[in-house]
Formats: C-alpha cells, sequence, structure tokens
C-alpha cells in the first residue's frame, strides 16, 4: 500500500513514472518504457485513452524518441496530435477521469492519517 504524498504519485494520487517512449516503425506500435522497467505496448492511438488525464499531461514532456529522421510518419504525428490537446485540455481526445476516495475509520498506523484509495475505471489495457 502507497501512501499518498510519497514520491511515488502526484498531488491527486496519480502514478506517473515514465522514462521514455518510442515508436518502433518495424513493429508498428508505441513502447512506453516506465521506471520500474516495466514495459508497456500500444499498437493504436485510442489505446492511450486508458490512461487518466495527468498522465497524459505529463506525456510529452518525458523523451520521445522515434527513428523515423524526418519527423513525418505516425509516431510523429501522434506525438504532434498529443501535444495539441494538452495545450488545449483535451478537446478531441478521451481519457479516463481518477478520483480519491477516503476509507473512514481506517487509518495509517504510524501518521494516523485517514487511508485514501485512488480509484479510477477498468480500461482494456
Amino acid at each position: 500500500m502507497m501512501e499518498l504524498g510519497s514520491s511515488h504519485y502526484d498531488k491527486v494520487g496519480n502514478k506517473f513514472g515514465i522514462t521514455n517512449w518510442r515508436y518502433d516503425h518495424d513493429k508498428k506500435m508505441w513502447l512506453v518504457i516506465r521506471v520500474s522497467g516495466h514495459r508497456e505496448y500500444y499498437s493504436k492511438e485510442s489505446q492511450f485513452e486508458s490512461w487518466t488525464k495527468i498522465d497524459l499531461k505529463n506525456q510529452p514532456r518525458v523523451p520521445y524518441h522515434d527513428s523515423d529522421p524526418n519527423q513525418c510518419g505516425r509516431g510523429w504525428a501522434f506525438h504532434s496530435k498529443l501535444e495539441r490537446e494538452v495545450k488545449n485540455d483535451f478537446p478531441n481526445m478521451k481519457y479516463v477521469e481518477s478520483f480519491v476516495k477516503k476509507n473512514h475509520g481506517v487509518r495509517d498506523p504510524h501518521t494516523r492519517r485517514t487511508i485514501m484509495t485512488v480509484i479510477w475505471l477498468p480500461t482494456d489495457k
């Protein structure tokens, strides 16, 4: 169990921790590498809609790598789209809402604070 406010979570409880992401033209997939070393593969842009708004807002800030030197392929197109969506607060892109639920009556024995759980709806990914 992670306590809100620890270094693994942002101020509303979303875990981000992405070191870099890239588009592989041979596999025709995006690869997202987390701080933990976990690798996630996405074959469609719509699969990123399973992310929370905060994760999507941080995505363009993380180093992006693409083997296309001309910056005109599918990977760069999505990267540019994501930057536009973040700038305009996601007018055309869906994301998953998350919320924090307080577990009244349950306290952390060390801090004596009420335990909180971050919840978001299940997705395809």
